[in-house]
């Protein structure tokens, strides 16, 4: 009997887990089971006018990538850009990497946040935290409605001082930490192009050369019975004696699971991505960063700003891609836009400072486009 195995989800991980499983263990056949019907869908390009980007902020970080970026470097050309990572807190923008002394002190102070060393599993010691603090952070990406807890992830450390620190062996988090403690010089790595439709291309063929079969359109859900779990959705799954590998991420997993009970349906939180070209500019503070992860009052749902021209390579114009979230406190995604664009005009010198807000906001938007989650 031929020995198979099967890994439910296809991205990076599914994928490169299929790899190391080719090159260590015999199996007759490898597969990829995917929902959709795109491959990798989180890098397929996405268009807003006559502009195509990734739905989203999509980045390798250099050094901690190196061995990823190699795989592909036979047939993708790479670029480099040594920024950081920036923060926009309330109207407050500094760096990932600034230490307390640097922070804005109407934070520091309104929100008790402590000058000492702090080395927290947030999981486990969110009781040490200022719960106001993370209460206002968790308002302003996702509206009163959502508990603290689930969205501590999103916060905690990014939203502290560096030292702030996170307690975990995990390779990312203890990166991220080296970032922010500026003991690596922290750079970005992108396709040449910016596009990682090119990635997702190349892996496909990578796959297909080490006979890895990917299976598009095949939506699995999964039920317990007896103490076993069963799979629905793709009959090729039924054979227990097959290996089975789950690699969805947590909440479109929990979204694959057969209940017993019916449960009262959730509303779906709408992301969107937009470009605003700046014109008629002088300077821009947010030109010191690749990105700027954001929470702000004053722009509720907006979670990211990030360097379009540089990324893709846009001469002779100033674009930024923006990322955001529909919020309950927003009446509508024009106002929140608007509200946006407001925030963003407090960093950017124009030449015609007589110009009214509302003239700037006219002149910034390019567009905006819904990604399905």
């Amino acid at each position: 009997m031929k020995k198979n195995v099967f890994l439910i989800g296809l991205n990076l991980y599914s994928a490169f887990l299929a790899l190391k499983i080719r090159s260590k263990y015999s199996f007759d056949n490898i597969f990829i089971v995917e929902a959709s019907s795109n491959f990798i869908n989180a890098y397929k390009k996405i268009k807003i006018k006559k502009y195509t980007l990734n739905p989203g902020f999509h980045a390798l970080e250099d050094i901690r990538s190196k061995k990823l970026i190699n795989i592909f470097s036979n047939e993708i050309t790479f670029k480099k850009i040594l920024k950081t990572r920036g923060l926009l807190i309330g109207k407050n923008l500094i760096s990932q990497q600034d230490n307390y002394d640097n922070w804005p002190k109407n934070i520091l102070d309104k929100f008790k946040i402590k000058k000492r060393k702090v080395i927290l599993n947030p999981l486990k010691n969110i009781n040490y935290l200022n719960k106001n603090y993370l209460r206002y952070l968790t308002d302003n990406f996702f509206g009163k409605d959502n508990n603290i807890r689930y969205t501590i992830n999103s916060t905690y450390p990014w939203f502290f001082p560096n030292n702030y620190d996170i307690l975990s062996k995990d390779e990312a988090a203890k990166f991220n930490s080296k970032v922010r403690q500026k003991k690596i010089r922290h750079a970005f790595v992108f396709p040449k192009k910016g596009h990682f439709s090119e990635i997702s291309n190349s892996l496909k063929t990578i796959l297909k050369k080490n006979n890895i079969n990917v299976i598009l359109n095949k939506p699995v859900e999964f039920y317990k019975k007896r103490g076993k779990v069963f799979f629905s959705g793709y009959k090729n799954l039924e054979n227990s004696e097959d290996k089975k590998i789950i690699c969805i991420p947590v909440k479109p997993l929990s979204d694959s699971i057969k209940k017993n009970s019916s449960s009262p349906k959730l509303k779906p939180i709408k992301y969107f991505t937009g470009l605003v070209e700046i014109k008629n500019f002088i300077k821009s503070d947010f030109d010191k960063f690749c990105e700027i992860i954001v929470s702000s009052e004053f722009a509720f749902g907006l979670t990211r700003i990030s360097q379009y021209s540089d990324v893709f390579g846009i001469k002779n114009k100033k674009i930024y891609q923006i990322e955001f979230i529909e919020h309950p406190m927003e009446s509508n995604i024009d106002n929140q836009i608007e509200n946006i664009i407001l925030l963003m005009s407090n960093f950017i010198s124009f030449k015609n400072k007589k110009k009214k807000s509302k003239y700037k906001i006219n002149r910034l938007l390019l567009g905006k486009k819904y990604i399905q989650t």
